[in-house]
C-alpha cells in the first residue's frame, strides 16, 4: 500500500508538469523498465526496514532513526529512478535541491514512523492518531517531490519520437487501477477486521481457554492484533441446577486444575478424546462428521446432562492441545491453570440491561446473602499461565507473537473481552504476582492457622494467604537444623489443645521460670510467632482457635542440589468459624474454596499423587471405550459371581465432604486394583465396542473381597481356577488439609452430641 501511495503521488505530481504550452508531442513520456523498477524499489527497501524494526517488541530510538533514513532514501530513490525513466527528455538536478529533498524525506519519515511505532507498541488504536501519522508521511513524500522538482531541468532530446513510451494519460490510468485495487483490498481488510471484532464479542460470551505468558520483564504475550491466544472450550457451561455455578469450587474445575499440572498424564489421551467427540456427534447428529465442531457439542439433553462434566473435560483437553499447536509449544510447556475463573461479556450485558448496570456480587461480605451468581449469559475465561525464558520469548516472537507491557495492552484486551480495565488489570496483576513469588514454604518449622468457614449450600471455605492461595497464613518459627528442636517439640506438646489465650499465658508463665537462656529464647520465639500470626488472621477469629500439638510434614522449597522434594514442619491453630463470620479485608488473607485448596496440595512439583491422578484419568476415560457414552458408571445388567477372599490394607479414610462430588474419591474402586474392602464380584457382559482410548480393555471385570495382605502386598488367587496375582495400586495420600478437615468436623460433631 505504501509503495502504491508513493508511486502514485510521483506520477500524479509529474502530470502537473506541462511542457511547451501543452503541445502533445512535447509532453513527458516514460520507459517501461525504469518505471516498473521505481515501483518495486520502495517495496523492497521499506519491507527490510520494517522487518528490522519489528525484530524487537520494544521501540528503540536508534532503530527508528535507521528505519527513517531507509524510508526516506526509498522515497528519494523511487523519485529519481522514476525520473530516470523519462524517455524524451534529458534531466539534470541542482544538488542543493537534491540534498534538501532528501533531508525533508528522512526527517518527516522518521517522525511519522516514530509516532506510528510508538502507538503500535502501546496498542493505541485511534483514527485521529492514525490520520496524523499518515498526514506527516504524506507531507514527507509530497514535500520531497516538489522540492526535487523545483531543482530539476528538462532538455528535449532531438530526434526522439514523441509517440514512444508511456504517456501521462497512460500512467494516470495505471495509477487509478492500482488505487482502486488498494481500495478494494483495504475494504476487504476492514470487513475482515469487523468480523474478527464480532467473533471476539461472541467469544466473550463463551467458555474460553486463554494463554497468559509473561517474560522476564513482566511483559505480556499477545497476538499480532493485541489479543490473548485462546481457544473456545464451549458455548457455555450447562449447570444441572439453578444453584450450580462453574467456578473454582466446582469439581470439574478441580479436575482441569490438576490436569494442567500433569499434562504428561493427559497428552496421550487427547487424540482418542477427539475421536470420541467426533464419534459421539456422529452418533447423535445426522451422520455427518465433517460438519462437527469439537467445541460446539454442548446440547442439554437428559442423557447428555449426565455426562456433561466428562464431555467438558474432553473439550478442555482438546482446546489446550489446539492452543499449544497455535503457539508452537508442546502441551507439557503450555502452563498451569490459574485459580480463578473470570467472567467476560459483562459490559455488553450491562448495556443491554440498564437495571443491572452494577454487577451483582457479594463483595459486601454479607454471608446471609449467600453467593450471588453472575448474570446469565456471560462468558468465562480460564487462564493457563507461565513465565517464558529468553529462549522461549525468541521462539514465540518467531511464531508471530508480541510482548507488551500491561499498561499498554490492558485497554485493548479489556475492550475485546468486554470487561472493565480494572477487572482485567486485577486478574493479570494477580497472575503476575503468582508467577513472581515462591509458592512453597521455606525449610524449617512453621506456625499456621487452619480456619474453616461453612458456605451456604456450597461446602466449605479455608482461610489462605491472599498472595499465595495454596498456603495457609503461616509464620516461620525456626529454620531447618535448629539446635533447639527438641526443646521446641517439648513446649509444643505441652500446649496440645490449648486455646490461643491459654497458649499466651503458658508461654509467659514458663518464660518467667525459664531454666536457661536457650529455653527463654525458644519461648520468646513462639510467643512472637503467635503475635505475628494473630495480626495476619485477625484477633476476632484467632482468639477462638485451639492449638494442635502435631507436626505435619508438608512440601517446601528444595535446597540447591537436592534430588527429592524437601519437607517442612507445620504446626497449626485450628478454628471453625461461624457461617456469618465476615473476614476483614486487609489484603493479607481471604477465604477460598476448600475443594480447590485440597487440590492444590497435590500438584506441587514432584508430587507422588501425579501418578495416581494420571491413573484415575485413564480409568475414567477408558470407560467410554466400552460404549458407555452417557454416564461414567455403567448401567448394564450384571450377574452375580462366586467371590474369593484375599487380604489388603484398608485405604485411608476419605472426607465425608467428598461424597457429594461427581466422581468417587481418588484411589477408590479402581478396576484392576484392590483399593477397598467388601467389594462384590459382579462381572458385566457387554458387547464389543470400539476402543477410543487405546490400551487393553478387559470385557469381564472381577472384583475380589479382601481382608489381609502379606508383607509383600501380593497374594495368589487359586480359587478362581487360574494362578493370578493381586497387588495394591498406589492410592492418593490424604494431605494435611484432609486430616485437619476431618478433625475439625469430628470435634464439631462431638460438641453437638455433648449439647
Amino acid at each position: 500500500m505504501g509503495a502504491v501511495a508513493i508511486w502514485a503521488m510521483h506520477f500524479i505530481g509529474n502530470r502537473a508538469i506541462t511542457m511547451v504550452n501543452g503541445e502533445r508531442e512535447f509532453q513527458i513520456r516514460y520507459s517501461a523498465g525504469c518505471t516498473a523498477g521505481s515501483f518495486f524499489l520502495p517495496i523492497g527497501v521499506v519491507s527490510v526496514a520494517f522487518y528490522l524494526l519489528g525484530l524487537s517488541g520494544k521501540v528503540h530510538i536508534s532503530r527508528i532513526i535507521i528505519v527513517g533514513i531507509m524510508t526516506g532514501a526509498a522515497v528519494c530513490g523511487m523519485h529519481y529512478l522514476g525520473q530516470k525513466g523519462i524517455s524524451n527528455y534529458n534531466v539534470s538536478y541542482d544538488w542543493r535541491y537534491v540534498v534538501g529533498s532528501a533531508f525533508i524525506a528522512i526527517i518527516a519519515a522518521t517522525i511519522a514512523l516514530g509516532v506510528f511505532f510508538y502507538l503500535k507498541a502501546t496498542w493505541t488504536n485511534s483514527w485521529l492518531k492514525r490520520a496524523t501519522c499518515a498526514s506527516v508521511l504524506a507531507a514527507a513524500v509530497s514535500g520531497m517531490h516538489w522540492v526535487a522538482s523545483v531543482g530539476t531541468t528538462y532538455r528535449h532530446r532531438d530526434g526522439m519520437d514523441g509517440r514512444n513510451g508511456l504517456t501521462r494519460q497512460g500512467t494516470v490510468v495505471i495509477v487509478l487501477c492500482l488505487a482502486i485495487g488498494c481500495c478494494f483490498t483495504l475494504i476487504s481488510f476492514a470487513i475482515l477486521g469487523q468480523r474478527l471484532k464480532t467473533r471476539s464479542a461472541h467469544r466473550a460470551q463463551q467458555v474460553v481457554l486463554a494463554s497468559v505468558v509473561f517474560d522476564a520483564e513482566d511483559r505480556l504475550m499477545v497476538t499480532s492484533v493485541g489479543r490473548l491466544p485462546s481457544r473456545k472450550i464451549a458455548k457455555t457451561y450447562l449447570e444441572r441446577t439453578f444453584g450450580e455455578v462453574f467456578d473454582i469450587d466446582h469439581p470439574v474445575f478441580a479436575w482441569v486444575y490438576r490436569a494442567s499440572h500433569h499434562w504428561s498424564g493427559v497428552v496421550s489421551l487427547i487424540p482418542q478424546m477427539k475421536a470420541h467427540l467426533r464419534a459421539t456427534k456422529l452418533h447423535k447428529s445426522f451422520g455427518s462428521a465433517s460438519s462437527y465442531d469439537l467445541s460446539d457439542q454442548m446440547t442439554l439433553t437428559t442423557e447428555g446432562e449426565k455426562n456433561f462434566g466428562t464431555t467438558f473435560k474432553e473439550h478442555f483437553c482438546v482446546a489446550a492441545s489446539e492452543l499449544a499447536e497455535i503457539m508452537g509449544e508442546p502441551l507439557e510447556n503450555l502452563g498451569v491453570l490459574f485459580e480463578s475463573v473470570m467472567s467476560t461479556g459483562t459490559i455488553a450485558k450491562q448495556r443491554k440491561v440498564p437495571l443491572l448496570r452494577h454487577p451483582l456480587t457479594s463483595s459486601s461480605g454479607d454471608v446471609e446473602r449467600g453467593n450471588v451468581h453472575p448474570m446469565l449469559g456471560r462468558g468465562q475465561v480460564l487462564f493457563l499461565i507461565r513465565r517464558a525464558n529468553p529462549h522461549d520469548v525468541a521462539r514465540l516472537q518467531a511464531h508471530g507473537f508480541n510482548f507488551a507491557s500491561l499498561s499498554n495492552i490492558i485497554p485493548s484486551l479489556a475492550q475485546s473481552m468486554q470487561v472493565s480495565n480494572s477487572e482485567l488489570s486485577s486478574q493479570l496483576h494477580g497472575i503476575q504476582s503468582q508467577l513472581s513469588e515462591e509458592c512453597m514454604l521455606s525449610p524449617g518449622l512453621h506456625l499456621a492457622c487452619f480456619a474453616v468457614r461453612p458456605r451456604l449450600h456450597r461446602g466449605w471455605e479455608i482461610l489462605v494467604n491472599k498472595s499465595r492461595k495454596n498456603l495457609l497464613p503461616a509464620v516461620s518459627v525456626t529454620e531447618e537444623g535448629s539446635r533447639s528442636h527438641e526443646m521446641e517439640m517439648e513446649i509444643i506438646n505441652a500446649m496440645d489443645n490449648f486455646s490461643m489465650p491459654d497458649c499466651y499465658l503458658y508461654l509467659q508463665d514458663r518464660k518467667e521460670k525459664a531454666r536457661n537462656r536457650d529455653e527463654a529464647e525458644c519461648l520468646g520465639t513462639l510467643h512472637r510467632a503467635i503475635d505475628t500470626l494473630a495480626a495476619q488472621v485477625g484477633p476476632a477469629l484467632f482468639v477462638n482457635a485451639r492449638f494442635l500439638a502435631r507436626v505435619f510434614q508438608v512440601p517446601c522449597q528444595n535446597t540447591p542440589g537436592s534430588q527429592t522434594r524437601a519437607k517442612a514442619g507445620l504446626v497449626v491453630f485450628r478454628v471453625l468459624a461461624d457461617a456469618h463470620y465476615s473476614h476483614p479485608f486487609d489484603g493479607r488473607c481471604e477465604f477460598v474454596s476448600s475443594r480447590l485448596f485440597r487440590a492444590q496440595q497435590h500438584v506441587y512439583l514432584g508430587s507422588p499423587d501425579h501418578w495416581a491422578f494420571g491413573r484415575q484419568v485413564h480409568l475414567e476415560f477408558a470407560k467410554l471405550a466400552k460404549g458407555d457414552s452417557t454416564s461414567p458408571r455403567s448401567s448394564r445388567p450384571s450377574t452375580p459371581r462366586r467371590t474369593s477372599t484375599a487380604t489388603t490394607a484398608t485405604s485411608p479414610n476419605r472426607l465425608e465432604l467428598a461424597k457429594g462430588e461427581d466422581h468417587p474419591p481418588l484411589g477408590s474402586n479402581l478396576s484392576g486394583s484392590v483399593a477397598s474392602s467388601s467389594q462384590s464380584c459382579k462381572p458385566s457382559r457387554t458387547k464389543k465396542a470400539r476402543a477410543f482410548f487405546g490400551g487393553i480393555h478387559v470385557q469381564r471385570d472381577i472384583s475380589v473381597n479382601v481382608s489381609e495382605v502379606d508383607d509383600e502386598e501380593t497374594s495368589e488367587l487359586k480359587a478362581l481356577g487360574v494362578r493370578s496375582e493381586v497387588s495394591l495400586a498406589p492410592a492418593e495420600i490424604d494431605t494435611f488439609a484432609d486430616e485437619l478437615m476431618v478433625l475439625l468436623l469430628e470435634e464439631r460433631r462431638q460438641q453437638l452430641r455433648d449439647h
